[in-house]
C-alpha cells in the first residue's frame, strides 16, 4: 500500500505536476491514523492481503521503526482479523541507510522476528532487490547462470561450496525507477547472505510463511532457487513459499503485452514446487503486480490480446487484472496499489491522473466483475488458497520431534540417577 521508492527524497522534480506528485509519494498515506483508515476502507471492499512498508510520519520516507509496523498490524487486525498482513524490508531510502549505519544490517529486516501476538506480520519479504547482490557475486565467480544450469543438480551442488565475497560494493540495480529509487547503498554479498539466512531461520522459528519478490526475472528466479537449495538457508523447507511477481520492475523483467509471456513467468514461479529431480517438495503461491512507473504508463497502454477486451487499448492495471483472472488456477493474489502504480490512466489513454489505493482497488474489482471472476474473501477459503495448512503440518512435526527429544532426555536423566 505504501512502498519504498516513491518518496520526497527519492524524487528529482520534473516540473510536471502529476509526475512529480506520483513519484514523490505525496498521496501515499503515511500517518498511522490515515493508514489505518485506508486499510479499513480496503477491507470493506474485500481486500484480504495488505502489504505495507513503514513510513516516517514526519518525513514520508521509508523507516525501519518496528513500532510503526506493530501499530499498523494491531490496528488493521483489530478491525478485520481475517486480513493477511505483509511487511516490506527494502534497503532503499536515506533513513533506512542511516539506521543501518547506526544499528547494523539486521535493522532493515528485524520485523521478521516479530511474532503475530506482538504485532508481527504473516509475511515479511526476505528476498527482493538488494539480496540479488548474492547472485551477482555468484555470476562473477562462476559465470552466467542460464536457466538450464539453475534448474540442474549441478547448480545445487555448486552453491553448497559458494563463499560470498566480503567486499562491500555499490548495490544499485538496473531497474525502472525514479532518481534514487534503485539506490540500495553499499553492502557486501557476505552481509546479504548472512541476513537472508538469518531472516529465513527466524520465519521458520515462528512457523510463519515465507515471501519473496522477483524484480529481475532471471536473477530473481536464480536467487529463489539458490535459497531453496542452499544447505544453510533451505527456503521453503516448511512446505510453503509465496512469490510476488513484479512485472515491469526492471528491463530484465519487462511488463508483458502478450498473455503467453505472462503465463511463462507464472509457470516458472510454480516450478519451484519441485526439486531438480522433479519431486514435489513444497507449495508455491503466486502474487502478481504491475510495477510500471508513471513515466512508462502510456507506453504500456496497448491493445489487449486475449479475453473480452481483445483489440481494445487497456492500461497496465487492466491488463494485469485480465491476465490474472485468465490464470486463476495458478495466480492466488492480485496485487494493486500505490507502491506499484501510484496513478491511473485516463479513459483516452493519453494522460496519467492522480489516484488512491481505494480507487485502484475499485478499478480492479470492476474489471473482475466485467469478466465474471469473484475474489476470495472467506477466511478459511483464503487460508486454504495460501496453503497455510502446510505450515500447520510442519509445526506439528516440529512439536512431535521436540516432544520426543524431551522424553529421551528425561529418560536419560532418570537412568543416570
Amino acid at each position: 500500500m505504501t512502498g519504498a521508492k516513491f518518496t520526497p527524497r527519492n524524487h528529482r522534480a520534473t516540473r510536471h505536476p502529476v509526475l512529480d506528485a506520483t513519484a514523490s509519494g505525496v498521496l501515499i498515506k503515511h500517518h498511522t491514523e490515515d493508514v489505518l483508515d485506508e486499510a479499513k476502507r480496503l477491507s470493506d471492499t474485500g481486500c484480504r492481503y495488505w502489504h505495507f512498508h513503514a513510513r516516517n510520519p514526519m518525513t514520508n520516507e521509508q523507516t525501519t521503526s518496528n513500532s510503526i509496523y506493530q501499530a499498523a498490524r494491531r490496528g488493521v487486525q483489530a478491525y478485520d482479523p481475517s486480513m493477511i498482513m505483509s511487511f516490506g524490508a527494502s534497503r532503499n531510502g536515506a533513513e533506512v541507510k542511516h539506521s543501518i549505519q547506526h544499528f547494523g544490517e539486521w535493522e532493515r529486516i528485524s520485523q521478521v522476528s516479530l511474532p503475530l501476538h506482538l504485532g508481527g506480520a504473516h509475511f515479511v519479504t526476505t528476498q527482493a532487490a538488494v539480496e540479488l547482490q548474492v547472485i551477482l557475486d555468484l555470476e562473477q565467480q562462476v559465470g552466467p547462470l542460464p536457466r538450464s544450469y539453475v534448474d540442474s543438480q549441478d547448480f545445487s551442488n555448486d552453491i553448497s561450496c559458494y563463499t560470498p565475497s566480503p567486499r562491500a560494493r555499490n548495490a544499485s540495480l538496473d531497474t525502472f525507477s525514479i532518481a534514487n529509487g534503485s539506490n540500495y547503498g553499499s553492502t557486501s554479498p557476505e552481509v546479504q547472505f548472512k541476513i537472508l539466512s538469518r531472516a529465513i531461520q527466524e520465519r521458520n522459528r515462528l512457523h510463519l510463511p515465507h515471501e519473496v519478490e522477483w524484480v529481475q526475472l532471471g536473477r530473481s528466479y536464480a536467487a529463489t532457487r539458490f535459497s531453496v537449495e542452499h544447505p544453510e538457508i533451505r527456503l521453503g523447507n516448511s512446505g510453503q513459499i509465496s512469490i510476488t511477481l513484479l512485472f515491469g520492475f526492471s528491463p530484465l523483467f519487462p511488463f508483458p503485452h502478450r498473455y503467453e509471456d505472462f503465463v511463462d513467468v507464472v509457470s516458472l514461479a510454480k516450478s519451484l514446487e519441485f526439486d531438480p529431480a522433479g519431486r514435489r517438495c513444497r507449495n508455491v503461491t503466486v502474487v502478481v503486480g504491475a510495477a510500471v512507473i508513471a513515466q512508462h504508463a502510456l507506453q504500456r497502454c496497448v491493445p489487449m490480446d486475449v479475453g473480452p477486451d481483445r483489440g481494445k487499448v487497456v492500461s497496465p492495471l487492466k491488463r494485469l487484472v485480465h491476465y490474472a483472472c485468465l490464470t486463476v488456477h495458478q495466480v492466488d493474489i492480485l496485487r494493486i496499489g500505490m507502491e506499484d502504480t501510484p496513478y491511473r490512466c485516463s479513459d483516452s489513454h493519453d494522460a496519467i491522473e492522480l489516484t488512491t489505493n481505494i480507487q485502484l482497488a475499485g478499478a480492479a474489482l470492476a474489471e473482475m466483475r466485467k469478466i465474471r471472476v469473484t475474489s476470495v474473501t472467506n477466511t478459511v477459503a483464503f487460508s486454504e488458497r495460501m496453503k497455510f495448512d502446510a505450515l500447520d503440518a510442519h509445526h506439528e512435526i516440529e512439536m512431535t520431534r521436540l516432544s520426543l527429544t524431551l522424553e529421551q532426555r528425561s529418560e536419560s536423566v532418570g537412568a543416570a540417577a
